[in-house]
């Protein structure tokens, strides 16, 4: 792609004591850890830039976008709006039924009623235990593939396919204007076999929720590392602060 808006991440770094403090408390591997690991991403969020507006500007019909856990559609009809072709991945059967409502309208959008990971497979979708049928939104956003925490119910499960994302990008063989990544902690091994696969060179922006919270201690560190990953890249532009 030429004559693209493409941001170059830049680190968040601490202001004032505050900041100083939950950042050197961060790194201790209790809960206090991250208590501080919390309050200091939600501090840097609200000090977020505009670049998911300014490159959703600079895209256009021809362009390709992919919304992995698109839920019910917000992000996928704001894509959508810019005129390019835009394709979009949720795996709950009840929450893509909302989806498939809510953009059927849209005929630059492709849905998929599969999950996205970093290998094929066929998993159980759990959902909150406090998921009920009869109002099947109301926990839609924490469906996950990975968790298995007390906040998840074994009952309110169902099967689902997963897609290897990485396989489907390279087949796929067109450039990706924007990546949007809210998988609920399948992001973690997602994001490991991408930024390792040539096909990265191929995609001009990521913007990603990550869930430190689902696994402290592990997760913390996994952000870490991808985040010195992130601000070392040049393309593509990747984003741990959007949301």
């Amino acid at each position: 792609m030429t004559d693209r808006v493409i941001p170059k991440a830049k680190r968040p770094l601490p202001i004032g004591v505050y900041e100083t403090f939950l950042n050197w408390g961060q790194s201790r591997k209790s809960t206090f850890g991250y208590a501080c690991n919390r309050k200091l991403k939600r501090r840097f969020r609200k000090r977020r830039d505009d670049s998911f507006d300014r490159v959703l500007a600079n895209t256009r019909a021809g362009d390709v976008c992919i919304d992995l856990g698109a839920n019910i559609g917000t992000i996928t009809a704001q894509l959508a709006s810019s005129g390019a072709d835009v394709i979009s991945f949720e795996p709950d059967p009840h929450t893509f039924t909302v989806l498939t409502q809510n953009t059927s309208h849209l005929p630059n959008v492709t849905l998929h009623q599969k999950a996205a990971g970093a290998q094929a497979d066929q998993v159980m979708l759990r959902r909150a235990a406090g998921w009920d049928a009869s109002d099947p939104m109301r926990h839609s956003e924490t469906s996950s593939i990975v968790r298995a925490d007390k906040g998840m119910a074994d009952s309110n499960t169902v099967l689902v396919d997963v897609v290897d994302f990485v396989a489907f990008v390279t087949a796929l063989d067109r450039d990706i204007r924007i990546l949007k990544i809210d998988i609920e902690g399948a992001e973690w091994d997602l994001l490991d076999a991408l930024l390792d696969a040539p096909v990265l060179q191929r995609i001009d922006t990521i913007f990603v929720e990550t869930h430190e919270r689902f696994d402290p201690e592990i997760n913390i560190a996994r952000f870490n590392r991808l985040a010195e990953r992130a601000f070392a890249m040049d393309r593509p532009y990747i984003n741990l602060y959007w949301q």
